[in-house]
């Protein structure tokens, strides 16, 4: 039996505007078990980053979460004080961003970044944080680590940021690691070392992973589970061999075959008719049917539950019963 790290349940997260409420988050369920990586997959708006904000309770006001739980190891998130919850960050649950430059401070030494959530959580001395900085950039692969300890984050390549990034997030040997579209501003050459470091730091440190992207070729490469998110919600979770193998919800079979592969020649690019919804305009029943090829008259009323359709496969769809 696997060991469950992290556990969401119906996790709502919304924001108040003047036009509406935009459920970013809409009842989302999702488990990440230790030593085990998750994907989190779907269009731009789907609710992914939301999701890993609201895991790290960072969500932007005047968003806030307004139901569900987050236990990491049975301890609810959502109900600890700021001061608890800083604690936890960093230490038990580290986030990498997708765009280096906006959570790098730009007048901040690299060595003064890194050794903040060591001097926070593990109370070292200047000198040994030092050392541990060094340590760490080595972990992550950057040549000259006492050089670029000293270095500005301008005077960095975007591969080496990321590099950066990602030291800062393993400082205190996290639970559990959230990666958001880490490979996003990179070039195709960086993105395979990107995630081959990323894959072999989870290994190495015992790490569980949350991965949320848009790339299903990434998916594939990095992550045991997947989880496909569409309008706040999670239409499928299945083992990545399965999704790939039997993808069960039109919107999943959609982004398989919007794939592209150096393996199967297409003639035409497929795509998923439409766009994502505006969240202030959601439509009634599943948020998938103005969209879907497979669309009934219930479809159009009724919101479809998660059913099970095999061994830790799930989905929501009116097709399998909803």
């Amino acid at each position: 039996m696997s060991e469950n790290l992290i556990q969401i349940r119906s996790l709502k997260t919304i924001f108040p505007t003047t036009e509406g409420i935009v459920r970013a988050v809409d009842g989302v369920n999702l488990r990440v078990d230790r030593s085990q990586a998750v994907g989190l997959v779907g269009e731009s708006g789907s609710g992914k980053t939301m999701t890993a904000l609201s895991i790290v309770r960072l969500v932007p006001p005047p968003g806030r979460i307004v139901e569900g739980q987050i236990l990491l190891r049975d301890r609810d998130l959502v109900r600890l004080g700021e001061r608890e919850m800083r604690n936890i960050r960093g230490k038990e649950i580290s986030m990498i961003f997708q765009d280096p430059m906006t959570f790098l401070n730009p007048v901040m030494k690299i060595a003064d970044q890194i050794a903040e959530p060591i001097l926070i959580h593990e109370g070292k001395t200047g000198k040994e944080a030092r050392q541990r900085v060094v340590e760490l950039l080595e972990t992550v692969r950057i040549h000259s680590p006492k050089e670029i300890a000293d270095a500005y984050p301008h005077q960095l390549s975007g591969g080496m940021r990321q590099r950066v990034l990602m030291a800062i997030a393993i400082a205190c040997n996290p639970s559990l690691l959230i990666a958001d579209e880490p490979t996003t501003a990179l070039d195709t050459t960086l993105q395979v070392q990107i995630l081959d470091l990323l894959k072999s730091l989870a290994a190495d440190l015992n790490m569980s992973v949350l991965l949320i992207t848009h790339d299903l070729g990434i998916v594939a490469d990095v992550c045991d589970v997947v989880n496909v998110m569409y309008a706040g919600r999670i239409v499928e979770s299945a083992n990545v061999f399965s999704l790939f193998d039997d993808p069960q919800h039109p919107y999943t079979r959609g982004l398989l075959a919007s794939a592209l592969s150096i393996d199967q020649f297409k003639e035409n690019l497929v795509t998923i008719e439409g766009t994502v919804p505006n969240l202030l305009e959601l439509p009634g029943g599943c948020k998938f049917n103005p969209r879907c090829m497979y669309v009934m008259d219930r479809c159009k009323i009724n919101e479809p539950k998660s059913v099970d359709v095999g061994p830790r496969h799930t989905v929501a769809c009116w097709l399998h019963g909803g």
